[in-house]
């Protein structure tokens, strides 16, 4: 059988906003939410279904998966493979688009409904934190007490999961084994039994995953978003995060130095994701500006 990076994001739309696959996409969001006994959802809506001849052009500017629950509330996922500290920044605009998009004309603010945000990131983001899982809302400091449950945002940092003694419930913890798989040692069918026990829903994650690799269409738009997704989206998207992070470093130790080591550091950042996704030492250089020895060394 193949072998994909099931962190890619056409295969994550597939998986996750394909007409037909709500079950799937309930039972992450659900399983997030309950690792911090959260109440559940009863039924989810994809309101951006996956398309088979989308490409890696059509996601430059909205989430992956954007869905509604049959109560009203909105839940925004978002799976980014490489990134910086301002995809904190990026993660709040995109929630405060989908709280301003609930208000239709002539609603009252009362009408506004809970934007749910939920980030699954090849990257390390939360500094000092250690857990793999972090959930925030709006609340005050003293007290703990929650203003509005309108505001929900999770972070899932998968490197954080391969490195620490996971305390997840069975169910989420399995959605992280099967989305840190390109880490792991061993064929996709034996973790999927495994898997299985854990959270039942991973039989019909299998059946999708085997059905995606061995359909001809999908596996070749498939490769194709693979090949340009580090030209597209990184460079086009992470430069200019790295440069508006250099600004604000420069604003601090000179503008000339800062921006120059907010580049280095996403060029850095983005080398190790390639690196880790085996793409060839001259390809990394030429889509970074490291040189050979340099991403050798990282």
């Amino acid at each position: 059988m193949r072998d994909i990076n099931v962190l890619n994001d056409y295969f994550m739309r597939y998986l996750f906003a394909k007409e037909g696959h709500e079950d799937i996409l309930k039972n992450l969001i659900n399983s997030v939410r309950s690792d911090y006994n959260q109440e559940p959802f009863e039924e989810i809506k994809v309101l951006n279904t996956f398309n088979l001849k989308e490409t890696v052009n059509d996601k430059q500017s909205i989430v992956d998966v954007r869905a509604i629950t049959k109560s009203g509330e909105t839940v925004l996922i978002e799976i980014q493979r490489v990134g910086n500290q301002s995809f904190v920044y990026r993660s709040l605009y995109y929630w405060a688009k989908g709280y301003v998009a609930n208000l239709r004309n002539n609603e009252k603010y009362n009408d506004l409904k809970q934007v749910i945000v939920i980030n699954i990131l090849d990257f390390n983001l939360l500094k000092g934190i250690d857990k793999e899982h972090s959930c925030y809302v709006i609340k005050e400091l003293e007290t703990n007490h929650i203003l509005t449950n309108h505001f929900e945002m999770h972070f899932l940092e998968l490197p954080k999961y391969l490195s620490s003694n996971s305390s997840l419930k069975d169910e989420l913890d399995a959605w992280f084994y099967f989305l840190t798989f390109k880490e792991r040692q061993g064929k996709m069918e034996e973790i999927m039994e495994i898997l299985v026990k854990k959270n039942p829903i991973m039989k019909e994650v299998y059946d999708e995953y085997n059905k995606f690799v061995n359909t001809k269409d999908l596996f070749d738009n498939y490769s194709e978003y693979e090949k340009n997704y580090f030209d597209i989206l990184a460079l086009s998207e992470e430069r200019r995060l790295g440069i508006e992070e250099g600004i604000i470093k420069g604003r601090e130790e000179g503008i000339k130095e800062g921006i120059k080591e907010g580049i280095k550091e996403t060029q850095i950042s983005m080398a190790k994701n390639m690196k880790n996704d085996k793409v060839d030492l001259n390809t990394i250089s030429k889509y970074t500006g490291l040189s050979i020895e340099e991403i050798k060394n990282l």
